[in-house]
């Protein structure tokens, strides 16, 4: 038989006892005054998103924590999020990972967000500590909705100077100039080459006169560009002109072997300008259809 303790030896186990109570109790007392201060939701939670426990904090009040405890979490969060957050504790558990998750709670009519800490605390509860982000979230919303409001700002900007860039400008009946200024890359180009098809298309233009003069440099795609414009507009059976063609620009288009035939070049806007009004008013007139019934002309006795 196993013999009894002694009296000393149980005096001694009930001291140590009595020590770890103490150090247990003064332990949750010093967490407990450090949650009070703190503007934080926290409790121990088990897998299967039941409260075990809650501690008062400067937002949790002691009574609020006594009803959280033995509830399932469905008590701090909204029900559409519960099974998520319920993921989170057991993914957390079974991987032994600190994880983060955000999700909103019912305040009555308005709504709060919060963001929570899970870390592992046993073999089946975790420890969850959540602080309200909900100001932060509405200063991201605000920031984005800013951001977008920006972007659409530019994009109606760059379009106006888009616009304002490349601009149709009739000179007559039938002949229209667009002056280009700056670098006219791909994308300068096709925009550009888009509004004077459709401006040669709605108001009947015979001849386009595509002034370069403000062009930066005149380049293997800005040359290209140019004759692709050129191509389209004959299409639609306009007459290309290009003038504002300096010396270095006549070298740069020589040397790339940039074919210019069929488009007829000027050094200058108001020469072609000049050149396109002579082409318009020695354009034949095109003869009106005799009406129907209408008697014949009378030819001259002598044969004249």
């Amino acid at each position: 038989m196993s013999e009894r303790p002694s009296a000393t030896e149980l005096e001694g186990e009930n001291a140590a006892l009595h020590q770890r109570v103490a150090e247990q109790e003064d332990a949750r007392a010093k967490l407990e005054a450090l949650c009070s201060v703190i503007p934080m939701f926290v409790a121990f939670i088990d897998r299967d998103g039941i409260i075990q426990d809650a501690l008062p904090t400067l937002i949790i009040t002691a009574e609020m924590a006594e009803q959280a405890r033995n509830t399932r979490m469905g008590s701090v969060v909204r029900e559409d999020h519960l099974e998520r957050c319920v993921a989170v504790v057991r993914e957390s558990l079974a991987n032994r990972t600190i994880l983060r998750v955000e999700y909103p709670i019912a305040m009555g009519e308005n709504e709060l967000w919060c963001e929570a800490t899970c870390k592992p605390f046993t073999n089946d509860t975790v420890l969850w500590v959540a602080h309200d982000i909900t100001a932060q979230r509405q200063l991201a919303h605000t920031q984005a909705q800013l951001r977008d409001s920006q972007e659409r700002v530019i994009r109606a900007q760059q379009a106006a100077l888009r616009e304002l860039s490349t601009p149709l400008v009739p000179l007559a009946e039938g002949v229209v100039a667009m002056p280009l200024i700056g670098t006219l890359d791909s994308a300068r180009a096709q925009q550009a080459m888009e509004k004077l098809l459709d401006g040669i298309v709605q108001h009947q233009f015979h001849t386009a006169i595509v002034d370069v003069t403000g062009v930066r440099n005149v380049d293997a795609e800005s040359a290209d560009a140019l004759l692709r414009i050129a191509r389209a507009a004959r299409l639609l059976g306009a007459q290309l002109m290009l003038t504002g063609i300096n010396p270095d620009t006549a070298q740069t288009l020589v040397e790339l072997g940039v074919d210019l035939a069929g488009i007829t070049t000027r050094s200058t806007l108001q020469s072609g300008i000049a050149h396109a009004l002579a082409r318009r008013d020695a354009r034949p007139a095109t003869p009106a259809p005799a009406a129907s019934g209408s008697p014949a002309p009378r030819r001259d006795p002598q044969g004249s």
